[in-house]
């Protein structure tokens, strides 16, 4: 991912330990990925044996020659052998989804394919596919099925992060989201039970405060939109964002078609807004928790890795500058 950057110092190192070390974080970066090694005289010996080995797979870059220390940037800028065939494999479940094949067979293939593959590999996997003609929408297919694969289990994210983190922070709001998902079902279920709107006033009241968190919630999509996902952008990793942004624009009319009608005073049969609340609302409800499932345990695990941990301080900042929501807890944002 372009700017990620791995150091290593080898100064003071056994010249023994020095190889396997190089090496072994050689092996573990990514497309885009650099490292960046710090020796005390030339490696021009590593030069010429990643030229030799490698077919390519790496940049060489000098930071520093001498006299006392040597800086190299070495840039993974070519896929492994294993990166190329899963990319492949990748490809042809969506030639199948795009074909109509069986879905049972296609989630059966995508089950293996997908636990041998970090969220964050596959996102970089779908970014290659993308400029290779694919659609976001036939892309957004795709996702789906991991959607559906990881909801049984495979590859589910688990973050550990301090308060305060904005992707902590992200993570407390979707559950206030969630929770706001869930009251909307109990409410439309009440509201379908109702005769008219005397008799669904409590209904229509509750409707108003759920509707306007969710409007509310339009903050974390702003701090997402004009702060993480530039961020993503800038350290290599552009569609996954870019599905997560096409997916918010869908989102938010229905949001707001629901928060209007939820506040009009205009005159209409209760069957008539009881049809078009609900029509709103099992959008929400079904495409919401989708949403939030994949940013959850796909966009941001994909952002941690991504962006290098001194930069999530100055992420904060420009997250406190847009703001929260009203329903964020407070000491997220001290």
């Amino acid at each position: 991912m372009k700017g990620n950057i791995k150091n290593l110092d080898l100064r003071g190192m056994l010249l023994s330990e020095r190889h396997e070390k190089i090496f072994d974080m050689l092996g573990n970066l990514s497309l885009g990925e650099t490292l960046r090694i710090t020796n005390d005289h030339d490696p021009k010996p590593l030069r010429y044996m990643l030229e030799a080995e490698y077919n390519g797979q790496f940049e060489w870059a000098y930071e520093k020659q001498g006299p006392a220390d040597w800086i190299v940037k070495i840039k993974r800028i070519k896929a492994t052998g294993a990166e190329e065939s899963r990319k492949d494999e990748v490809k042809a479940l969506l030639k199948e989804l795009h074909s109509g094949a069986d879905a049972g067979r296609i989630k059966e293939r995508g089950r293996r394919i997908f636990k041998e593959i970090s969220p964050t590999d596959l996102g970089l996997i779908e970014q290659e596919i993308i400029k290779e003609g694919v659609s976001r929408e036939e892309m957004r297919k795709l996702c789906d099925v991991h959607l559906d694969i990881m909801k049984e289990g495979i590859e589910k994210a688990h973050i550990s992060l301090q308060p305060g983190h904005p992707i902590h922070t992200f993570m407390e709001e979707h559950k206030m989201i969630l929770d706001s998902v869930e009251k909307l079902q109990e409410t439309l279920n009440a509201l379908k039970s109702k005769k008219n709107f005397d008799d669904a006033h409590g209904e229509i009241e509750v409707l108003k405060h759920i509707a306007g968190h969710l409007v509310e919630a339009d903050k974390h999509h702003e701090r997402e939109e004009k702060v993480l996902f530039p961020e993503l952008e800038s350290h290599g990793v552009s569609e996954p964002p870019a599905i997560m942004l096409e997916e918010h624009n869908d989102i938010k009319p229905v949001k707001k078609a629901l928060h209007e009608i939820a506040n009009s005073k205009k005159e209409m049969q209760y069957s008539n807004f009881i049809s078009k609340v609900q029509e709103l609302a099992e959008y929400l409800i079904s495409n919401l928790p989708n949403h939030i499932y994949k940013e959850d345990n796909i966009l941001y695990p994909m952002a941690l890795q991504a962006i290098p941990n001194e930069k999530w301080a100055e992420i904060k900042k420009r997250c406190d500058r847009i703001g929260y929501c009203c329903f964020t807890p407070k000491l997220l944002v001290c």
